[in-house]
């Protein structure tokens, strides 16, 4: 297979790449887990990462908690990082701009994967932490909107790409 045949297989609709969709979800992973821990478990203070192991009505177990939370904090960085890193090196590659709306498409899809992957792993599975002290009963819910955001996320990237049928 030549190079230019090899580069048109990793380019999908709208001339953006797999490497950049796949980055912006990165992205999009590692930005919601941001706004999680900055908004829900320091500033609204519902949870912290390990409050369904380690409480937070003690000292020890609160500081733990938010020591915990700014690890956290710092992967979600790096995971952020990593996504506009190879977004970015997508960018450089081409001779055009990337196109907006997939890229978006794909970050958006990247914040419902995060919230899906915290309600069904860190609350239902893992035990983590529970938001709001609510014993769970929040996770259902939350993994609906979850899936909402995902399918908003499609939505943006299949309109932007016209791979939408009912288009």
């Amino acid at each position: 297979m030549s190079d230019a045949a090899t580069d048109r297989s990793r380019t999908l609709a709208e001339g953006v790449s797999r490497r950049a969709l796949v980055g912006a979800g990165v992205f999009g992973f590692g930005f919601s887990g941001l706004i999680d821990v900055l908004l829900i478990h320091h500033i609204l203070q519902w949870h912290h990462l390990l409050s369904g192991i380690y409480p937070m009505n003690t000292l020890v177990g609160l500081r733990t908690n938010i020591f915990a939370d700014g690890w956290f904090s710092v992967g979600m960085v790096v995971i952020a990082g990593i996504g506009a890193g190879v977004v970015w090196r997508a960018e450089r590659r081409t001779h055009e701009p990337l196109a907006f709306r997939p890229i978006a498409g794909s970050a958006v899809m990247g914040l419902g994967i995060f919230d899906l992957y915290d309600a069904i792993v860190d609350h239902a599975l893992l035990g983590l932490h529970q938001p709001l002290s609510m014993g769970g009963q929040y996770n259902p819910h939350w993994a609906v909107v979850s899936l909402l955001i995902i399918g908003v996320g499609a939505y943006i990237y299949r309109t932007a790409t016209g791979t939408d049928e009912s288009a």
